[in-house]
């Protein structure tokens, strides 16, 4: 577990914008944000049936494969719904925030959208490939962008006009893709078999940059999430809960040799109390950046709670866990923080080590460390003690 160096404030204001504010997460995108989306993905499904038309149209030789009354009509309907899912672009853009229309609006387009591209998979089939890959990618699409009541009212009617429009097919009471003609062998048809990849690929490939954008966003932000859970706000070290994964990791591994130092500041309430609690954060910043300074990468340092820090040491023995400890001390000792009218404030702070040895628990090993810190203050503040078996001896007695 690696030692986490201090993050400025400002990088890391900018993370949290850049991957939790609405305005860069996708899936966090208010509801007609959402839905100006899925309108300009409509948009795009149409353009490209637009395209297709004409491309039949302006070929006499393809139209041995389609009913040519048919594509005509594709023309005005691909046109009218383009227009109209351009249209409903505006008001959800114009509106956002107003909770009325955010609570309606959403219907209408995502239902244009629908019913679009239900006319849409009647036309070239509602099992053929299109068909089929378009439902499960939208699916699965306006699941992850929509709420479910909204989606499943969509869902439902959809599913049911195409079940309905199989089923009629298949008992010969409409006719089964009335855009092309399957007099031929349908899937011996060159035509055909292009066509449907023409519809697919486009589809397929807005759908899975969504998810790719989507995922990607998710990823960044539990990996974000996962970082700010492990570090204290204000100093950006280690929170408690991630020094016990740290010593629990060390316990596991049965990790020899390695020292805790819990350190407490002096007198810290007085600092919150006669400067100002905004003094007393930046002290707490400035402490933790001490720290991070004159310790080995290897190590780790944290804030364990209030005004209390820990170190924890790899491969350090005791002598070696003072020197450190009092080289820390000196150096908060040394730090330079005035108050508003500008007034040195003191800051120490004192200090307590404990060294692991085999049969401790990285509770125990605390429990020493902080009995140590006790008497460093019982002995004046300011001051390094180590815990030694003698110490719980002398502690009892008096």
């Amino acid at each position: 577990m690696k030692r986490i160096s201090p993050v400025p404030e400002k990088i890391l204001k900018h993370k949290i914008t850049k991957y939790l504010v609405e305005d860069e997460v996708v899936m966090n995108w208010s509801i007609l944000k959402k839905c100006i989306l899925m309108l300009a993905l409509g948009c795009g499904v149409h353009l490209t049936w637009l395209g297709w038309d004409i491309f039949v149209l302006l070929n006499p030789e393809y139209w041995q494969y389609v009913h040519l009354e048919r594509v005509y009509t594709q023309i005005t309907l691909n046109s009218s719904f383009l227009v109209i899912l351009f249209l409903l672009i505006f008001p959800c853009y114009k509106f956002q925030g107003n909770q009325l229309i955010e609570r309606y609006l959403p219907y209408m387009a995502v239902g244009t959208f629908v019913i679009s591209l239900c006319r849409d998979a009647y036309l070239v089939g509602v099992i053929s490939p299109v068909a089929t890959t378009s439902y499960v990618c939208l699916i699965m699409v306006g699941l992850v962008l929509f709420h479910r009541t909204l989606v499943y009212s969509m869902l439902i009617p959809a599913s049911i006009f195409l079940g309905g429009c199989a089923y009629l097919s298949f008992s010969h009471q409409l006719p089964y893709s009335p855009l092309f003609n399957l007099d031929g062998e349908l899937f011996y048809n060159g035509f055909w078999l292009l066509s449907m990849l023409y519809f697919i690929l486009p589809i397929l490939a807005v759908c899975m940059v969504l998810f790719e954008i989507l995922l990607s966003q998710w990823r960044h932000r539990e990996q974000l999430i996962k970082q700010l859970s492990q570090i204290d706000p204000l100093t950006n070290l280690f929170n408690r809960r991630s020094i016990n994964q740290c010593l629990d990791k060390l316990n596991a591994a049965a990790t020899p040799n390695y020292a805790l130092v819990l350190l407490d500041l002096d007198h810290f309430k007085k600092i919150n109390d006669h400067f100002g609690h905004h003094k007393g954060d930046e002290t707490l910043v400035e402490v933790s950046a001490v720290l991070n300074q004159q310790l080995r990468e290897s190590d780790v340092v944290g804030r364990f709670g209030g005004e209390e820090f820990i170190l924890v040491l790899k491969n350090t023995s005791l002598e070696k866990a003072e020197q450190v400890a009092e080289r820390c001390r000196i150096a908060i000792q040394q730090l330079q923080i005035f108050s508003d009218e500008g007034e040195l404030i003191p800051v120490t702070a004192s200090f307590g080590i404990a060294i692991s040895t085999a049969d401790l628990r990285p509770q125990q090993l605390l429990s020493q460390a902080d009995q140590a810190l006790y008497q460093a203050k019982a002995d004046g503040r300011n001051l390094v003690k180590a815990y030694v078996e003698p110490l719980t001896a002398q502690m009892q007695v008096s």
